[in-house]
């Protein structure tokens, strides 16, 4: 890891992220962002970033969380957009972490919690590179903290304090020598909430 940035928006059309400090050109950047509204809402990144596979999943109309990634180039932005679409803001929360001495997206998975829960969720994936880091991410439809999964180092916890539904999203990062199975990585929210959850395997 080199550096990450993080930010929320309150009923927002789109959330800005600051470029994580010191950014150098090879680093992976990777996007984690959560929504209110759930599916009846969908989200843009900017020019030049991909999805990650099997990262966007909603728990309904409550909450939605997507990832994204990129290599830096050699002359970054300052700032990186993510554009609501589909109707009105909501609250938004997330951040961007850069990944030095990486090269791509090696595996990655995610879920819905159902039901309303404190345990935060993201499924077992299955790396096929040895040392790779893996980023869990997970969302809350309220503003909730976040214990993260055990063995793995908070890297944000950041909530919404929007006047209607609100939003929170964790990350948490763990070295895996691998390449296998990783298991289920879970959270504790500090109140119950319907969640999704993402697990990454950034490729060294």
């Amino acid at each position: 890891m080199r550096s990450l940035s993080s930010g929320t928006a309150n009923l927002a059309p789109a959330l800005t992220l600051t470029q994580p400090t010191g950014v150098a050109a090879g680093d992976v950047l990777l996007a984690v962002v959560a929504h209110q509204a759930g599916n009846r809402r969908n989200m843009t990144p900017p020019t030049g970033w991909t999805a990650v596979p099997n990262t966007d999943r909603s728990n309904a109309k409550e909450v939605r969380i997507h990832a994204w990634f990129k290599i830096a180039g050699s002359n970054e932005p300052p700032s990186y957009t993510f554009t609501l679409t589909g109707g009105a803001g909501v609250d938004i929360s997330g951040g961007v972490l850069a990944v030095s001495g990486a090269t791509s997206i090696n595996a990655s998975g995610s879920q819905s919690g159902g039901t309303s829960s404190t345990s935060v969720s993201a499924p077992s994936i299955t790396t096929t590179a040895p040392s790779a880091l893996l980023v869990f991410g997970g969302a809350c439809n309220n503003a909730s903290s976040f214990t993260p999964p055990s063995g793995m180092t908070e890297q944000w916890d950041r909530a919404s304090s929007g006047a209607g539904a609100r939003v929170a999203t964790e990350t948490a990062i763990e070295g895996f020598p691998g390449p296998g199975a990783t298991g289920i990585r879970t959270a504790t929210a500090s109140s119950s909430c319907r969640s999704v959850g993402v697990q990454i395997a950034v490729r060294p």
